[in-house]
């Protein structure tokens, strides 16, 4: 396991750890989180070996192999399949190997390679990618394409891909899921639930850690506090630790507030000198307990609008297209007042491209959109925050808006997106992405808007501000039309599913887990049809390949023999695994009843919480049981392997 202790990191002058404690274990599945600027992603690189600790420990398997993605690549001519797959550095180390043997026409060492790639079951790793690829949006005519055919977003999903491919036992994510559409991030989310090794990710996507993690490690105060659960469980747990928080510094304050009345009535007085003297000193060592602070700093909300035209708008016949391709054909649609509508479709599909056809940024080929009198839309684009003004300041900003406020108004309306009077009058140039989409939000909310329309909102915005937004957009009354890939966001919002695909927009009868449901059916599909078409190929190396070693079924036999009895093993461990996980989540569910931690439920909860600890202890030694057996099978076949 990876093991944290004491550990201190800074950024510059600036301190984000002090004796912080942290333990990962083998497939343990962890969430970080914390604010923004709080050391997520430098305790990545802490991990990784790219930062310098100040102080503490960082223990790590020698063997470990932590796989990550990477910033930058120098591979940008590589084929999509070749840049992937190499990802398996052993298979691209064992494809390097042959090919060299080839070139050299040396026979053993070309049997050689092929024995290598058959312990590392090679011939199955293409297939893998092109699964991971299908998963992740890119088709199959994407597969022989360069690395720099594509844009940006669509790099950063290859990475992604490059990193999933690595035989790591700790596999570090950060914001996986900002440049993928809703279908990939659901795909992802059943990846990484099949992932055997350990995952350690950031993310502010409180859906995709609920179901991703088992634990959750918070930065906060430059402390890591742990909590075992899902994201849901962590806040029901860290509320129910910052009330106790709260009635501990209450009752403090109660004793404070006596010591001072005593020291104030007495101290004057020779016969009570010396007991007002230790009151003094009792009031000095007692330790302060911080009063529990607003869970959320940000807050603010949609007016209500002054008239809502219904229906807002309507399609006809609308057409677009590129030069190189057909987006849209033909789409008939209507969005009526109050209207809460959520676009789905995978990334390509033309979702943005009807957007901006709606705000009237692109012109449509054929066909119209009527907008009603009155409509006033706030759009919030993909890339909203390439249009502030970095040497501009949010005050200036907001006071170069139509109906602009007053300056002191304008103060106290940003100061509800968390921006205080010294960040009003700064340069936003040097802003966090998360603060400059704070800005663009505000900019949005401060015209009144009647029909909102948002693209991507969540990329840049931490925890607290994506609740912020929810919330708001939960109370606003006006019409939406939302793009986003958080789940959470989009069902909490959409009442209904606008589909874009195959240049068809279209009503989707379901409701989001529907929607999701039938995409993971269909990526399945297509990779099982693409394994089916591939199979007679891989039957043929496969044949080639055993016909360069020789086949011993007498020991094959005598093989299967000698690690029945550990197998027989290994099934009644994962039976006894499952049974144990199955009532670790019966508990999980009883304790999400918010009943339990009333105080007539005292023992109850005492009694729930000792039994999540002694069925985590026994999941865990049954896993590491487990984990023996295996590695005594695996050094069986290999010796198995050496013989023949």
């Amino acid at each position: 396991m990876i093991n944290i202790q004491n550990l201190s990191l800074r950024a510059g002058v600036k301190p984000l750890l002090d004796s912080a404690n942290l333990a990962i274990h083998p497939g343990q599945k962890i969430g970080l989180v914390g604010q923004n600027g709080a050391g997520k992603t430098t305790l990545f690189r802490a991990i990784l070996g790219q930062v310098t600790i100040d102080a503490g420990n960082l223990g790590m398997p020698a063997e470990w192999v932590i796989g990550y993605v990477e910033q930058e690549t120098d591979a940008k001519q590589q084929t999509v399949i070749e840049y992937v797959s190499f990802g398996d550095e052993l298979y691209a180390k064992a494809i390097a190997s042959l090919k060299k043997a080839e070139a050299e026409h040396n026979d053993n060492a070309i049997v050689a390679a092929y024995d290598q790639l058959d312990k590392l079951h090679g011939y199955a790793v293409e297939n893998q990618t092109k699964q991971l690829l299908y998963g992740l949006g890119f088709s199959e005519e994407d597969f022989s394409k360069s690395i720099d055919a594509f844009s940006g977003g669509w790099q950063v999903r290859l990475k992604l891909a490059r990193a999933l491919m690595q035989r790591s036992d700790l596999l570090l994510l950060d914001e996986p899921t900002n440049h993928l559409d809703i279908e990939a991030v659901s795909w992802l989310k059943q990846w990484l639930k099949s992932f055997d090794g350990a995952v350690l990710v950031i993310s502010h996507d409180r859906d995709f850690l609920d179901q991703v993690v088992q634990g959750i490690a918070h930065i906060d105060n430059q402390k890591i506090n742990f909590y075992q659960g899902n994201f849901a469980a962590f806040e029901r747990q860290r509320n129910e630790r910052l009330m106790q928080q709260q009635a501990l510094h209450d009752k403090q304050k109660q004793q404070m507030q006596h010591l001072k009345t005593f020291i104030s009535r007495f101290k004057a007085k020779a016969s009570k000198a010396k007991q007002a003297q230790s009151r003094v000193k009792a009031l000095e060592r007692m330790e302060m307990v911080a009063a529990v602070q607003a869970s959320n700093p940000f807050h603010f909300e949609f007016a209500e609008p002054k008239s809502q035209p219904d229906p807002m708008l309507k399609i006809e016949n609308l057409s677009f297209a590129y030069p190189d391709k057909p987006i849209i054909n033909e789409a008939n649609l209507t969005l009526r007042s109050g209207d809460r509508i959520g676009l789905v479709g995978v990334n390509g599909s033309g979702k943005t491209t009807l957007l901006k056809l709606i705000v009237g940024e692109l012109k449509p080929v054929n066909g119209k959109v009527i907008s009603a009198r009155g409509v006033k839309v706030g759009y919030f684009s993909q890339h909203q925050l390439e249009t502030l003004r970095p040497e501009w300041s949010p005050l200036k900003h907001l006071l170069a808006l139509e109906d602009a406020p007053s300056d002191q108004q304008a103060r106290d309306f940003l100061g509800g997106f968390g921006f205080s009077n010294e960040q009003c009058l700064e340069s936003i140039a040097p802003f966090s992405g998360g603060e400059k989409a704070r800005l663009a939000l505000a900019i949005i909310v401060f015209q009144e808007p009647n029909l909102i329309i948002l693209d991507e909102p969540t990329n840049h915005l931490d925890m607290e501000t994506r609740d912020a937004l929810e919330m708001a957009l939960n109370d606003y009354s006006g019409a939406l039309l939302l793009v986003s890939h958080d789940k959470h966001l989009l069902a909490s919002i959409a009442d209904q599913y606008w589909w874009v695909h195959q240049g068809m927009v279209e009503l989707f009868y379901g409701d989001l887990d529907q929607y999701l449901s039938e995409q993971l059916k269909r990526i399945k599909q297509s990779a099982e049809a693409q394994k089916q078409m591939e199979g007679a190929d891989d039957a043929n190396k496969s044949q080639n390949k055993k016909q360069q070693r020789i086949e011993n079924a007498n020991l094959r036999k005598q093989l299967d023999q000698l690690i029945k009895a550990d197998l027989q093993r290994s099934r009644k461990l994962e039976k006894e695994l499952d049974k144990a996980q199955g009532k670790l989540g019966k508990l999980h569910q009883k304790m999400e009843d918010s009943s339990l931690y009333d105080d007539a439920n005292k023992d109850e909860l005492s009694q729930c919480l000792q039994q999540e600890a002694d069925c985590q202890a026994l999941i865990e030694a049954l896993e590491m049981e487990w984990m023996e057996v295996e590695e005594t099978i695996q050094a069986k076949r290999d010796e198995f392997e050496s013989g023949l």
